[in-house]
């Protein structure tokens, strides 16, 4: 038998076997790794904690480009942005709308969404999605509860908060997480409605 078609069948099997949640590929205890992780996902986990590296740690800062917001620049990298955004990826592509700043091209983020403002935090919980694919927790500001009495689930702040990131979302063309905020509004939404019918039947 062909040693070509051997290699290509037991490849199809470890993946099959992965696809299932199959322990049996798992790292062996030898490598520091618990026995029963999942290849797949520790890759995965992985590639997300590398990708993240770039944003977060000023070791890893390999950015090529600046997005400045409410004044404070905020270091990207070309190629993340334009494969995860339509909008992005049209930007670099045509050269629009950009100045140069130590060799690195320095986009406003005033300039990129000028109809509606999108603050520094919206931003970074935006940029962080397109790097490694998660929707990061909401900030202190908006999360914590500031009032006893107020739920925080659909009070201005909050709303506010999400509108931010359902518009930039929307203006990056970033499709799912659309989808995300907009079921996280819908949620802010049937809380408020809950809250006013539980009130008005006391």
């Amino acid at each position: 038998m062909d040693s070509g078609n051997d290699y290509s069948l037991s490849f199809d099997f470890i993946a099959s076997d992965l696809s299932k949640g199959s322990n049996s590929n798992s790292l062996p205890s030898s490598t520091g790794y618990e026995v029963g992780i999942n290849l797949e996902l520790l890759s995965l986990n992985r590639l997300n904690e590398s990708l993240e590296k770039l944003l977060l740690d000023a070791e890893y800062d390999h950015s090529d480009a600046v997005i400045e917001v409410e004044g404070t620049p905020m270091g990207v990298n070309h190629c993340i942005l334009a494969a995860r955004s339509p909008f992005f990826h049209d930007l670099f592509k045509n050269g629009n709308g950009s100045s140069v700043k130590e060799r690195k091209p320095k986009y406003l983020m005033s300039q990129l969404v000028p109809h509606y403002p999108i603050e520094q935090e919206a931003f970074k919980v935006l940029l962080t999605y397109l790097y490694i694919g998660k929707l990061k927790p909401s900030p202190p500001e908006v999360s914590t509860r500031v009032d006893e009495s107020c739920t925080h689930d659909a009070c201005r702040p909050a709303i506010n908060y999400a509108v931010e990131l359902m518009y930039g979302s929307a203006t990056f063309q970033i499709k799912e997480l659309v989808m995300l905020v907009q079921r996280h509004l819908l949620d802010f939404v049937d809380k408020a409605l809950l809250k006013i019918s539980f009130q008005s039947l006391r």
